[in-house]
């Protein structure tokens, strides 16, 4: 169990010891997902550079917005909305704010490798039950893709079919063997995500539409738009493209650190930052 402790006791956390000067400690929850260490090492980068102490904390996607919520983290960096994340933003949404949006129409749903050219709809796969051994693969469960890919078995009434979770890198093992020996397989899939520079790979129509595009933002507590407005405003302007992103986790596969990968991005990229700091 991870222990998740607060960072906005603002007495200890001062520029110059003022009640008036900006909170400077900040933590940011980062879930499990490789993109999502874009955003949070980023921020850190960039905070860090305008005096801030910035803490990342790691959970699953529950915990932290559970952490959020209950102001134990200042921001959260991989809010979906409105669909994938539908079940925590019913319990949390009127607890935290939206500073600002990552992505917008976020690709996502079930893929299959390109080599299956009669298969190009979940409806194709629904009806192909005995060709993929009946297994679908997911990653965690809990995460909003596994419940959406339950969704979809029942709006497909994919009666046929097992949904196999793991966590993404035991999923993409699969997709990775399958592939190599042109064998049939099913599995969640997005972007931005290096699977799709890897492997031949496509996504599959959805036409009673389980899988709906989403916006990734980033949530952050009420008051750190008072407490910390150099943080806030970097959050609401931080903006990121699919392709630089899947290049920094090409990266990271190669043997780049995040940290590594955020400092050169930064120093590289001081235009940018200046305007999602509007200064």
């Amino acid at each position: 169990m991870l222990l998740l402790v607060g960072c906005s006791d603002n007495d200890n956390n001062n520029v110059n010891g003022d009640a008036n000067s900006e909170q400077t400690a900040i933590k940011i929850g980062l879930d499990p997902y490789d993109y999502a260490t874009v955003p949070a090492y980023l921020s850190k980068e960039i905070l860090e550079q305008e005096g801030f102490e910035v803490d990342i904390t790691e959970a699953q996607v529950g915990i932290l917005y559970e952490a959020l919520a209950n102001k134990e983290i200042d921001a959260f960096i991989d809010v979906w909305r409105p669909n994938l994340h539908e079940s925590y933003l019913d319990k949390y949404d009127d607890q935290f704010e939206t500073a600002g949006t990552l992505f917008s129409d976020m690709p996502l749903g079930i893929a299959v490798p390109t080599y299956m050219e009669d298969i190009n709809t979940i409806e194709d796969l629904t009806d192909s039950a005995d060709l993929f051994d009946g297994e679908l693969y997911a990653i965690e469960p809990g995460s909003g893709m596994a419940q959406t890919t339950e969704k979809m078995v029942e709006t497909y009434d994919m009666t046929g079919f097992t949904i196999k979770n793991s966590t993404t890198a035991a999923m993409l093992s699969q997709v990775e063997q399958a592939t190599k020996n042109e064998e049939p397989i099913a599995f969640n899939a997005w972007r931005p995500h290096p699977m799709f520079v890897r492997y031949d790979i496509k996504f599959l129509e959805d036409p009673r539409q389980s899988w709906k595009l989403d916006d990734v933002e980033i949530g952050v507590t009420p008051e750190l738009k008072d407490d910390a407005p150099t943080a806030y405003t970097l959050f609401s302007n931080m903006s990121l493209s699919l392709d630089m992103v899947e290049k920094w986790l090409i990266s990271i596969d190669e043997g780049s650190t995040p940290e590594e990968l955020a400092a050169e991005w930064v120093e590289d990229n001081q235009d940018t930052v200046d305007q999602w700091l509007e200064k």
